[in-house]
Order: structure tokens, then sequence, then C-alpha cells
């Protein structure tokens, strides 16, 4: 099986890292490192360092390229890019993807499955999302913080049972990375349920600029972050995902778990001047539920709000 890890930030250097390294003397798969740049440069000469809990590994890929014809047909396409990068990412690696090469995107937000059908050749196009707090020390370093790692895709619209028959080998595959892997006909929930949670958040803390436990402890902020929640789980419900009855007790219950002065992701994009996933995270419940004829007044006010201070290109 081989493999083809498609960015390699916080998310693509934990699961690219983690496989590549459980696969190095396995010849009957391949782990290759789609990158470019100064990562590129430096994975090729020096290997990708892995920094988490259990200590720094130096990890060295099949294969690190961004030449299609380098990398060939994929079995398997982990997309692992910020959103505002997939489209172009797609675009590159759509050579390498056959009809039966299976996708999995593990980007933030909830619109990356229908960017992928619009740019991508015809393919097995699965779901996923990941829990894991990582980031780029330097290109071709990468830091974990925390133990969470955990991993879950599936395909939307067919059983339990036929999941198992189609893709029980990769879970297996992906879970010899030491990653925490579920293999679920439900990932349209759990994407939504990781939206919820990272959405509402996300919007929240950039637009106070105050960490997850500062935003709570206000009560503006928390009023907020609540109706953002329910906002997008109203979207998500009319979009047909049969989300728990009790979704915005347990989002707002794991929203407080969170160490005091953590900040999101977009915050810090936004903080140290990069550009952010505004509209992947935030502008998408807007123009979905205009399209959808769902309500979402606190999203379009921060999104508004949002606009002014945050880079989106």
């Amino acid at each position: 099986m081989k493999i083809v890890v498609v960015g390699l930030g916080g998310v693509g250097g934990i699961v690219g890292g983690r496989l590549a390294s459980a696969m190095a003397d396995d010849p009957e798969h391949r782990v290759v490192f789609w990158c470019r740049g100064e990562t590129l440069k430096n994975v090729r000469e020096n290997g990708l360092s892995l920094t988490a809990q259990d200590g720094t590994i130096v990890v060295r890929p099949s294969l690190a390229t961004c030449d299609a014809a380098e990398a060939g047909t994929a079995d398997v396409l982990l997309f692992a890019t910020k959103g505002h990068q997939l489209e172009k990412a797609a675009q590159a690696t759509a050579p390498l993807v056959a009809p039966s090469t299976r996708v999995v995107p593990l980007l933030n937000g909830v619109s990356a499955l229908g960017a992928l059908e619009k740019t991508l050749p015809p393919c097995d196009l699965l779901g996923g999302c990941i829990y894991v707090s990582s980031h780029i020390v330097s290109p071709g370093a990468v830091r974990q913080v925390g133990a969470v790692q955990r991993l879950i895709f599936g395909k939307q619209g067919i059983s339990e049972a036929e999941n198992r028959m189609r893709h029980s080998d990769l879970e297996q595959v992906l879970k010899r990375s030491g990653i925490q892997v579920t293999l679920t006909e439900r990932i349209d929930v759990e994407m939504w349920a990781k939206f919820l949670f990272l959405s509402p958040l996300a919007a929240a803390t950039t637009y106070y600029r105050k960490s997850i436990d500062e935003v709570l402890d206000d009560p503006a902020g928390r009023g907020a972050v609540i109706d953002m929640i329910r906002e997008a789980e109203d979207l998500a419900r009319a979009l047909g995902t049969n989300l728990p009855e009790n979704i915005g007790n347990l989002t707002l219950e794991k929203a407080r778990g969170f160490a005091p002065g953590t900040k999101t992701s977009m915050q810090l994009d936004q903080e140290q001047g990069r550009v952010t996933e505004l509209e992947f995270l935030v502008g998408h419940v807007c123009r979905e539920g205009r399209a959808r004829g769902v309500p979402a007044p606190t999203y379009e006010t921060f999104y508004e709000g949002l606009k002014t201070c945050c880079r989106t290109s």
C-alpha cells in the first residue's frame, strides 16, 4: 500500500511521521511525503523531525516530493493541509488519483469533502477528522503537545459492515502508527461534532483576543459560544446529520477541559499574521445557512467583525 501524505504541517507531520516510522522496514508499504519549498529541502536532506512527550525521532519517508510523475499513483491519499491550501494541493496531486485510490481529508471544518469531489478525478472519497495538538517548529520539524492523537475516518452512506469490508485494511495500517484510529459509518456525525466544538471557539477567541478559558469565563463570550454552537447544530441537522440530542452540552463541557491560557489555531494564525481558516470555520456556516434558510445571526456578526482582522489569502 502506497500512502501519500499531502502537507507536512502539524497534522501531516504527526500522521506522516508516525506512519513512516512504523513502516520503515516494511517492504509492503510505502509512505510518501508530498511537500514543497524549505520543508521538502529539509526533509530530503535531514529527514522529518518529530518531537512529542515520548521524545524526538527523525523520520525518513520512502520518498519526499512535489512531482506527480515521481510520486506515481497512490493507493491512499491523506490530505493534511490548511483549508485555504486544499484546492491547489488537490489540483497538484490529481495525477496521483485512480478510481481505486482512497482519499481521506484530515482538515478542520466540514467543507473538504465537497471541495475534493469537485477537484479530484473519480476516486473512493472518505470522510475524516483528527484530534491532535501539534504545530510546526520550523520547516521539516513538528512538535506534538499533549498525548491525544485520535483519527476517525469512514465512508458516509454505506453500512458499518460494508465499511469494515472495504476499509478495515486501511484502519489496521493506520493503527500501526500508534495513533488511535476508528473506522465508522457515522463519519458525518464525527466531523460535525468536531466542527461544533472547534468553529465557535475559533471565532470567539480570535474576535475577543482571549484564550479559551477567558472567553468561557466572560458572560458575553460564553453566551456567544453557546449561540454559535446552536446555530451550527441547526445547520448540521438541516443537512441531515443525526447529532446526539445533548451535543450542545457535550461540546461546552469539552471546551471547558482545556488548560488555562490555551488558544485556538485560528487565533494563533491571526496573531502571527498568517493566513487564517476564517472562511472554512466561520464563513462556511454563514454561506450554507443563507443557502439552506437556516438563520445564523451570531455567526454573521462575528464573521463581519473577523473579516477586518483575519487574512484569508
